[in-house]
């Protein structure tokens, strides 16, 4: 990987472009000092990441624990565990996680995917925020429109024009919207619910307030049921094949990028960042070479190769650990432990809203899995 890197270089400084500077940071906690300035993108993985200093650039990052107090003229792009942000933002900002706390400014639009998601009472948001999860909380400034899905939802600052946000068909809050009275909205409000919102004395609402029920799927609902049962059996049985074939092939190499995976699990999210989001930059690179073309194209179809293959990766990690902790009689049957494995993930994927979020990042440890195992090759 290191030689990838030094050709990458190479390649940016002879194409007609301007340099792309970054830094790459991995290993168990991962610091930015708060007097350092880092000129260009970080790309940082490790079970602790911390940024007090300004970052000139963007911040992509994967890791159980991220801290984000320092300055970040671009934008954020984060997915862990617990994310907590309280710098200010000059671009975009993505998190996905379980537990995300935003206390800073985004001088742009904001997404966010977790379990847990609140903005603080400090927070501001320049556009628009889109969030979705289970319990999400406002307390500070949003520019212009909110709008996602969740389970469960309290207002209590400011947007800047309108809301618009699904609580699903079957919502079993008992007040799944509440507007505090210490909330203002610049425009209207427009939800879809099976429960009415509970609007707080002193909320000031601008605009129309516009209730709509989830749509009752009637006779139509087998047909979709069916197909969201085929699409998901397709993928499995996908799957279940390309498994048994690298498994068939590729065993002792399969145990090891697994074992890796496992071992490793920051670093591989790192490198798995990183080989999501440079590939396509160096085969754009070496397609506007001319001479680089045929190169080009042969490392977009092994990176589109190792995107297949990731999420498979994971299946059999996933159905190793089942085995060896439910199983240990059987923990050495690979094939066992990929079908188990396979089902299990893919079900998981199937999950509305928060399935992709797990796909998302089944890729990420996968395509690390593979970049780490080609690094110790």
């Amino acid at each position: 990987m290191k030689k990838a890197i030094i050709i990458l270089a190479l390649i940016i400084l002879l194409a007609p472009m301007a340099v792309l500077a970054y830094s790459v940071k991995t290993g168990d906690s991962v610091y930015l000092a708060k007097e350092e300035v880092l000129v260009g993108n970080l790309y940082a993985a490790g079970s602790n990441l911390t940024v007090e200093g300004k970052v000139d650039g963007d911040v992509i990052c994967a890791g159980q624990s991220i801290n984000i107090t320092g300055e970040v003229t671009g934008d954020v792009i984060c997915a862990g565990q617990s994310i907590n942000i309280s710098g200010n933002i000059g671009g975009n900002m993505r998190l996905a996680g379980n537990s995300i706390n935003f206390s800073g400014q985004v001088a742009r639009n904001a997404m966010t995917f977790g379990a847990t998601i609140v903005t603080t009472a400090s927070s501001t948001i320049g556009w628009d925020l889109l969030a979705a999860g289970n319990a999400f909380e406002l307390r500070g400034d949003i520019g212009r429109d909110l709008y996602g899905g969740m389970a469960k939802a309290n207002l209590a600052g400011k947007v800047g024009k309108n809301i618009k946000l699904n609580f699903g068909q079957q919502n079993n809050n008992g007040q799944p919207l509440t507007i505090a009275q210490t909330a203002e909205i610049d425009g209207d409000v427009n939800y879809t619910s099976n429960k009415n919102a509970v609007i707080e004395d002193g909320a000031i609402i601008k605009g129309a307030t516009l209730h709509k029920l989830p749509e009752t799927v009637v006779k139509k609902s087998n047909f979709i049921g069916l197909t969201w049962w085929w699409k998901n059996l397709i993928a499995i049985f996908s799957a279940l094949v390309i498994g048994l074939v690298i498994i068939s092939f590729w065993r002792e190499t399969i145990v090891k990028i697994t074992d890796l995976m496992s071992n490793k699990t920051s670093s591989a999210f790192g490198w798995g960042i990183l080989a999501l989001l440079l590939t396509p930059i160096i085969v754009f690179i070496l397609l506007i070479t001319v001479i680089g073309i045929p190169l080009a194209l042969i490392l977009l179809a092994l990176w589109l190769i190792a995107l297949c293959l990731s999420k498979v990766l994971v299946g059999i990690l996933a159905g190793r650990w089942l085995l060896n902790k439910f199983l240990p009689q059987q923990k050495n049957s690979l094939i066992l432990g990929m079908v188990i494995g396979i089902v299990i993930v893919h079900l998981l994927f199937a999950i509305p809203l928060l399935g992709w979020v797990l796909a998302l990042l089944a890729t990420l440890w996968g395509l690390g899995g593979i970049m780490l195992a080609l690094r110790k090759t």
